[in-house]
């Protein structure tokens, strides 16, 4: 996550070098100097930061530096937010003013207020030099570190893999081995490919093995070749494993690659060979094309199986058959288990430490590794109490995890693009067994800046889709869900995986379960604490005691049966002023015609671009939303009225509504809201356009809406120019319009009237319903 991070505040830097903030930002004494040795620092770090973040892993040492990192380039990008906010707010005539490079002045002369604070130029430069003296020390810190400049330090690979192996330890895949064995062996042709796929710590290597044992068993083959590949798919180095495998114990002497793919083709002609390529990570088809040339000179043909986590990889190996392996039973699990942890143990000790191993096993969810590595661990632990320890501890907190559980699960991370590692370490904040809706996170991470590569919206949506497909591929996400067009729309991520990402982002993602009726805290305890989800499952207040959220990027709220007071989210927005996210399900409360009442202190969070409020009861905004200049999306349930100044909100881009049955009307100033691409619904007056209500005519300058829209038309007859108006032939990404009158006159020469005087384009879909 640090390097992305580090990435994105120089593109921060050098973006502002040319916009109107950094001419404004030079006026300050000083500063101007300050930024460039801001830059010079974080371009020298940029450097390293890749290979520190590799080291943190194994060194921790490295890992307080990379914290310190993070935390610096934390507070850095809300400086740089907090005064182009500010400088959006100027008026006009304090712009002009502002920006006379004629001399450089304090501009403690130049006040700001954002939500309720009184920023000044000065601020902003004192907070830009203490952040300097910071960032000075973690680049010395740096030197003394001896991290690798401009390369990669790999993490440690996994012991190398063989076709041995003890099959009595291997459970619950015989029935998936009989049906590979049986591809291997009946499919005709010069190559056949099958493949293995699935999340690390599944047991495709396990399965491999027991099926190389099976056909050795069979004699199917007059050669079967282990290659264990994992590493950098080198040419040379496989050709040379194969060579040894057929038998040819001086392939040391070939030094050049036709040479070595020479003697494969010369030892397979007449012969029937089986390769088993485990472990492979390329997804390079150029690295197959001259081994594949090779082997075709067999004239039995030759059986390939591969195992990998790539999806990817299937494709470029031209698989003809695919095995998504299944995770396993709970029972199959503590079969692996207590073969392990029971090894040498009497019968009444077994007796007494089945009920909680049973239930250790399940937090397997399904993955032979876990089970295998428990198992172990629990051999030597001879008390009850301390198996029951193992069963209520996180897998993170376990002294085996770092090692022997989340090793695999960290190379598939760092095979990731450093964007893209912030993405997944991001999924952490949502609890587990968590449904994710891919458009769902996608949002997500635009609101928390990690799509921000690219500058149109539109093709931010398309990054996030690439890097959810993306870590889909890699198994990194499971019980994938499809549309009809074979995209993924949901999907879930795995106990395991979700429990390595906390023990990455320790102290960053802080998740909170409340299950007790008892009252409690909000306390993040850690000051580093940068996003944090909270699951209330019993009734319960929201606490008004809350602390360490000053730093708190995000807050997700998920429950249904606790109440919440104003004084209580006064206290939140008081505190949490970092904000950029904050998803609220707001629950029911005693009293059905109790209204909520949001307090006026939610416009302190000037850096908020994510706000969701799911109530049951009727909830009430005040005026101060209109203050979120950075808001890009909202979310709103059973609110009774929308705030007048809406077009305040210039960066608004997503508008939810749909569920507010309350709302009688909308502003006429969304209609000043360029940026909106979302809005789900919206009630639009059709006779006239001399009202404070927004009208038909105001969606003329929505033309980057798209989609489909919920539209609710209010008048007792048709305005023709008020209809042209709108111009809907300009809204070329807008699908669909779903249409309802709610006037009582409302008839079918209306709605002729209606659809003459819009004119939409051909194959436009609009449906009337009530008519």
């Amino acid at each position: 996550m640090a390097a992305a991070l580090v990435s994105f505040i120089l593109g921060q830097l050098a973006t502002i070098t040319f916009e109107t903030a950094w001419q404004e930002l030079k006026l300050v004494i000083g500063v101007e100097e300050e930024v460039r040795k801001l830059q010079s620092n974080f371009e020298v770090i940029q450097e390293v930061v890749e290979d520190a973040e590799v080291k943190q892993v194994m060194d921790k040492s490295v890992k307080r530096w990379i914290d310190k990192l993070k935390d610096v380039a934390y507070d850095m990008e809300d400086v740089l937010d907090e005064w182009t906010t500010a400088l959006s707010k100027l008026k006009p005539d304090e712009a002009e003013s502002a920006s006379v490079p004629k001399k450089k002045v304090r501009l403690s002369r130049l006040p700001f207020n954002l939500g309720g604070q009184v920023v000044r130029g000065y601020d902003i430069g004192d907070k830009i030099r203490r952040i300097n003296v910071e960032l000075d020390e973690i680049a010395r810190e740096k030197d003394r570190n001896h991290f690798a400049r401009s390369e990669i330090t790999q993490p440690r690979r996994l012991e190398r893999t063989t076709a041995y192996v003890d099959v009595s330890e291997i459970k619950g895949r015989n029935d998936v081995r009989d049906n590979i064995v049986s591809k291997l062996t009946s499919d005709e042709g010069s190559i056949q490919t099958v493949s293995i796929i699935g999340m690390c710590g599944i047991g495709k290597t396990a399965l491999a093995q027991l099926v190389v044992n099976h056909v050795k068993g069979q004699n199917s083959f007059d050669d079967v070749v282990w290659v264990c590949v994992s590493d950098f798919f080198d040419q040379i180095k496989i050709a040379r494993e194969i060579l040894e495998g057929l038998g040819c114990g001086s392939s040391r002497d070939l030094i050049s690659l036709q040479g070595l793919l020479d003697n494969i083709a010369e030892k397979v002609r007449d012969r029937k060979v089986f390769i088993v390529f485990d472990d492979v990570w390329t997804e390079r088809e150029a690295d197959w094309e001259a081994l594949r040339a090779a082997l075709q000179h067999c004239k039995h043909g030759i059986r390939i199986l591969v195992t990998t986590r790539k999806e990817s990889v299937v494709k470029v190996i031209r698989s003809s058959h695919v095995f998504r392996l299944e995770l396993l039973s709970d029972e199959i699990c503590w079969e692996i288990l207590k073969s392990k942890a029971f090894f040498g143990r009497g019968e009444s000790e077994r007796r007494d430490l089945e009920d909680v191993g049973m239930r250790i096993a399940k937090k397997c969810k399904g993955l032979a590794l876990a089970a295998k590595e428990l198992g172990s661990l629990l051999r030597q632990k001879r008390r009850r109490v301390e198996w029951e320890r193992v069963l209520n501890s996180g897998f993170w907190e376990l002294e085996i995890a770092e090692e022997y559980i989340f090793r695999p699960l960290l190379l598939s991370y760092y095979d990731l693009p450093s964007t893209i590692r912030r993405c997944l370490l991001y999924c952490a904040i949502f609890p587990k067994d968590y449904v994710m809706g891919k458009d769902e996170l996608i949002v997500h991470w635009k609101m928390q800046g990690f799509l921000n590569s690219v500058d149109d919206d539109s093709e931010m949506e398309l990054k996030g889709e690439e890097y959810f497909e993306y870590l889909a591929d890699r198994s990194l996400f499971q019980d994938l869900e499809r549309d009809d067009y074979g995209n993924i729309f949901v999907g879930k991520m795995h106990d395991l995986v979700h429990d390595c990402l906390l023990f990455m982002t320790k102290d960053e993602i802080v998740t909170k379960e409340v299950d007790s009726k008892e009252t409690w805290n909000l306390d993040l305890v850690s000051k580093r604490a940068r996003h944090s989800s909270i699951k209330i499952s019993q009734p319960n207040s929201f606490p008004i005691c809350i602390n360490g959220v000053e730093k708190l990027r995000t807050l997700i709220t998920i429950g249904e049966s606790y109440d919440v007071t104003s004084e209580g989210l006064k206290k939140l927005f008081s505190e949490a002023k970092c904000l950029r996210l904050l998803d609220f399900q707001l629950p029911r409360i005693r009293k059905v015609s109790e209204e909520i009442q949001v307090p006026e202190e939610i416009g302190n969070l000037i850096h908020l671009r994510y706000l969701t409020f799911l109530s049951y009861q009727s909830l009430e905004l005040p005026e101060s939303v209109c203050d979120l200049r950075n808001l890009e999306y909202l979310n709103i349930v059973n609110c009774s009225e929308l705030p007048k100044e809406m077009e305040k909100l210039i960066n608004l881009k997503y508008l939810y509504t749909r569920d507010c049955n309350r709302l009688s009307h909308y502003p006429k100033g969304i209609g000043r809201l360029t940026s909106l691409q979302r809005l789900d619904r919206i009630i639009a007056r059709v006779d006239c356009n001399h009202t404070k209500d927004f009208s038909v005519g105001d969606f003329q300058n929505l033309d980057l809406l798209r989609g489909d829209l919920w539209l609710e038309l209010e008048g007792n007859w048709i305005n023709i120019e008020e209809v042209e108006r709108a111009k809907l032939h300009k809204k070329i990404h807008l699908m669909e319009l779903r249409v309802v009158f709610r006037s009582n006159n409302a008839g079918h020469e209306m709605k002729d009237n209606f659809i003459k005087a819009l004119n939409p384009r051909p194959n436009f879909h609009i449906h009337f319903f009530g008519i």
